[in-house]
């Protein structure tokens, strides 16, 4: 079994974005149905629903409240200079960080496959905070 992940050991980044977008998928629904329940309650209670929580069930992307994206004036959304790619630029670069490290220490004994890693690491973490700058620009 040890055999298996040190040779296959790469595979647990693909996995666990496979995870996560299941797990992204899976909160949009519940996020829909419970939209969908309130719609309900109003209806029961006779009253109107607001406007936005109306608008928000047409909306094909499913933005969340605690998303970082900005509404302009005219009502369209652009996340133009709010850093929505801070994340991505932090972790890539700290797995950047500990590859590197790795590859200096050699406490997996990897050797010269972790800077490779590293630096492929390094590589989207640029990419990341290049198209930050450029997001939301027309």
């Amino acid at each position: 079994m040890a055999e298996i992940f040190e040779n296959y050991w790469w595979l647990l980044f693909p996995l666990g974005f496979f995870v996560a977008a299941g797990w992204g998928s899976f909160m949009r629904y519940k996020r829909t149905q419970a939209k969908i329940d309130l719609l309900k309650t109003y209806a029961a209670s006779g009253k109107e629903p607001p406007a936005d929580l109306i608008a928000s069930l047409d909306d094909p992307e499913g933005r969340p409240d605690w998303s970082d994206l900005d509404q302009g004036t005219s009502g369209d959304r652009s996340n133009y200079g709010t850093g929505s790619n801070a994340f991505l630029v932090i972790l890539f670069a700290g797995f950047a960080a500990v590859f590197a490290y790795e590859g200096y220490v050699g406490l997996i004994g990897i050797g010269q496959v972790a800077y490779f890693v590293a630096m492929i690491f390094v590589v989207l973490s640029a990419a990341f905070f290049v198209s930050s700058f450029f997001k939301g620009k027309k």
